[in-house]
Order: structure tokens, then sequence, then C-alpha cells
């Protein structure tokens, strides 16, 4: 069984890293408020699934180790790297919360909460050179498990706060997406919630299938909800004239502006193919005559010259080198 887990950990891993790598890319071409933190959640969650893996390969393969340190290999270390994760996880949260509403976290809310984090982790260093067993080690010891238990609590709390605001939102496919991201969270950690308290023996399935599905949520959420809420469509009458403009003026042919448009509302080369009819080499010679038309390398870069593009006057439209340069809006969410 803890082969099994090793195997599982490990794959988990491989989906978690893609998925940070997605998110990454998305929030380099987008710049919208929530993308940033929502790399960090993931980063987070997989620091979890790494110290989950460590745990599970010493246990396989240390005779004894784990019957040593009674819960996990390394409590010490891997207890205190999970609860801070934890904090990790729940700062994210709270940063695309506000992310999803076009704003940042206040100075304020990041001050406190790095301090409790510090004093969370100092917590932990003091209780490793206490007596185990010790009046003060108790005392520290069941204050960490109520913060642990606060943090999961608040976990839930901003997911369903976060769900039950997304009515607020004026945009149909800005609801959904958002309804989408916190509902599909929301069912993941509640299962993280209702099964601690299980036998480790059942308490791996649910556990597992959730944190799989953590990473692989990024990956249809992006092609799906995300895709219809955030992706510069060109659907008003404004932004079809800014769109007909961009193409104008850097040459491009009615085929390639039909290949851009659908680019920007993100179809992949597949789905450009199904609904233009034509190969699908056809369409990628097509999308490298644009980026040459353009000069940009990536889809990324290409989306991001539009937005950018759309965002100025005509005739002011910068370049990809000074769009790096620029620091990213509090609010660039498609009007």
């Amino acid at each position: 069984m803890e082969h099994l887990k090793i195997a599982y950990y490990f794959v988990v891993l491989l989906v978690g890293t893609a998925a940070v790598s997605y998110t990454v890319m998305m929030s380099r071409a987008y710049r919208l408020p929530f993308l940033r933190p929502f790399a960090y959640f993931l980063a987070f969650n997989n620091v979890l699934a790494l110290i989950n893996l460590t745990s599970a390969y010493a246990c396989a393969n240390l005779l004894g180790f784990c019957a040593m340190f009674q819960y996990t290999v390394f409590a010490s270390v891997l207890g205190p790297a999970a609860r801070l994760a934890e904090a990790g996880i729940v700062y994210a949260l709270f940063a695309i919360s506000r992310g999803f509403a076009g704003r940042r976290l206040s100075r304020a809310f990041d001050r406190w909460f790095g301090a409790a984090a510090g004093l969370l982790f100092v917590s932990y260093v003091v209780s490793a050179f206490l007596p185990r067993g010790g009046a003060l080690w108790v005392v520290i010891r069941r204050g960490q498990l109520v913060v642990f238990a606060l943090g999961a609590l608040a976990i839930l709390g901003v997911l369903g706060g976060l769900l039950l605001r997304s009515g607020k939102f004026p945009a149909a496919a800005e609801r959904k997406a958002i309804r989408v991201f916190a509902g599909s969270y929301f069912v993941c950690y509640a299962v993280f919630v209702l099964t601690f308290w299980w036998p480790d023996s059942l308490q791996f399935p649910p556990n597992a299938v959730a944190l799989l599905a953590i990473n692989v949520f990024p990956f249809l959420w992006f092609k799906g909800a995300f895709a219809a809420a955030y992706f510069p469509a060109a659907a008003s009458a404004e932004d079809r004239e800014a769109f007909e403009r961009f193409c104008r003026t850097r040459g491009l042919t009615l085929r390639e502006a039909e290949i851009l448009e659908l680019i920007l509302r993100g179809r992949t080369n597949a789905q450009i193919e199904k609904e233009l009819f034509i190969s699908v080499h056809t369409v990628k010679n097509h999308i490298t005559n644009i980026h040459q038309k353009l000069g940009v390398r990536t889809r990324w870069q290409l989306v991001a010259l539009f937005r950018a593009a759309r965002a100025r006057q005509p005739g002011a439209e910068p370049g990809l080198e000074e769009m790096a340069a620029r620091p990213p809006a509090s609010d660039l969410r498609p009007q």
C-alpha cells in the first residue's frame, strides 16, 4: 500500500508542477489580480503533496522509522511544514477572493497575517526544544492544533463566501467562472475536513482523489469557464472596432484576423480547424504568419499584446518591452 501511495503522490506532483507552470503563463498573459495568488495556491498544495510523498517513501523504505516518530516520519519537521503550507493556502485564497473583484489585499492585512504566520513558526521552533509531554509543550501543541482547525475552517469560509458573493458580479460568464472555481475547491477541501478523523487506511482514497483534483482543475477551468469570462472576445461594437483596427494596422489578412479572433476567444488549434473547416497544418501556418507580423513568439504574448492595445488610445499601443516594464494594473478585467 505504501508503494502505491508513493507512485500516486509522485503523479500528483508531476501534474501539480504542470498546473503551476500553466497558471504562471496565464498570469503573465492576462495580469488579472487573482492569477498570481492562484499559482501560489497551487504551489502550497504541491508542498503538501511533497510532504506526503516524503513521508510515504520513508515509511516504505526505512524500517521502523514511522513507528519511531508515531504519526509521520520527521514529525518535528514535516508536521510544521504542512501547517505553514496550510497558512499559505489560506493567504492565497484571501488574495484570490479579493482578486476576483479586481482588488488586492491591503498592506495591513499582509502585515497582520505575516505576523501570525511568523508567530506560528516560532511556536514550532520553541516546541521542538521543549521536553515532550511537559506542561508548556502541551499548551503550545494544543494551540497549534487550534490554529490548524481554524485554518481548515478559514479555507472553507473563504471559498463559501466567494461562492455566495459570485451573484454580485454583473457578467454572467464571470459569475459562472467564479462559481465553478469556488464550488469545486470547496468540495475538495470539504473532503479533507470531513475525513480528518478517519483511520489512515480509509482516509487515503478520498484525500488522494481530492488532492489530484486540485491540480487537474486549472487545465479544465482555464479552457472552459475562465476562457468564456476573461478571454478578449471582441463582442461589443466598441471591441469589434478595436479588433478591426488592430488587425488593419498590422496588415493581417481576413483569414488571419478570423484565426486571431478565435485565439483571443481561447480556441485551441484543433477547435479552430473544426470551426473554419481547414486543416490543422493550415492553422499552424496562419498562426506563424500572425506571430511574425505582430512580433511575438507565443500565444500568451499575442493575447497580452492585444489586451494592452485595446486598453490604450489608438496610435499609442505599447510594444512587448514596454508592457513587460509596466507594473500590473489593479483591475484589468474586460469591460
